[in-house]
């Protein structure tokens, strides 16, 4: 079941978001920045983040919050240190992470039968419900980053990225 709070928005033609993608001052300098892959990847990832952490502060969510969930809704269940090294987050910084979770009823924690130090933490129904908002509302926000693409292009797009950050990412 998915619950989508916001609707699809139609695409637009050739419009940019009004947050903050301006051009620089100078048209010389824009024309080189252009030239530079890396720079065009920073300043969409940029606007992506920006886009992404509206969605999430409208929600009183954290980008650590998002990932733990995400990460709970994929394993089922884990330890704190597992969804550390999951998240990329540190361990000590993961119990804020988790309190705060917690605390909105997001996820549960409870004693691990094996090892009394350690606590196992499932996601729970209310959590899996947030789960299903932001991942619709994820959509809605690619949706608007891609908007200028055709789908084969976005298609395209998505296996090249796919494709560098595999190769970035393994070891």
């Amino acid at each position: 079941m998915c619950i989508m709070v916001e609707t699809m928005p139609q695409p637009r033609q050739a419009t940019r978001s009004s947050s903050n993608l301006r051009p620089p001052a100078d048209p010389l300098e824009l024309a080189e920045l252009r030239l530079s892959s890396g720079y065009l990847l920073a300043r969409l990832g940029a606007e992506s983040r920006s886009l992404w952490a509206r969605m999430l502060a409208a929600r009183r969510l954290t980008p650590h919050q998002f990932g733990m969930l995400m990460a709970l809704a994929q394993v089922g269940e884990s330890h704190q240190r597992r969804l550390s090294e999951i998240v990329g987050i540190d361990p000590r910084n993961a119990v804020a992470v988790i309190d705060a979770l917690h605390q909105r009823r997001l996820l549960e924690r409870s004693g691990d039968p094996d090892d009394r130090r350690r606590h196992v933490i499932r996601i729970t129904a209310q959590g899996r419900s947030t789960i299903d908002e932001l991942r619709g509302a994820g959509e809605v926000i690619e949706h608007e980053m891609l908007a200028g693409l055709d789908p084969g292009e976005q298609a395209q797009l998505h296996a090249l990225l796919l494709k560098l950050f595999d190769w970035r990412t393994s070891p």
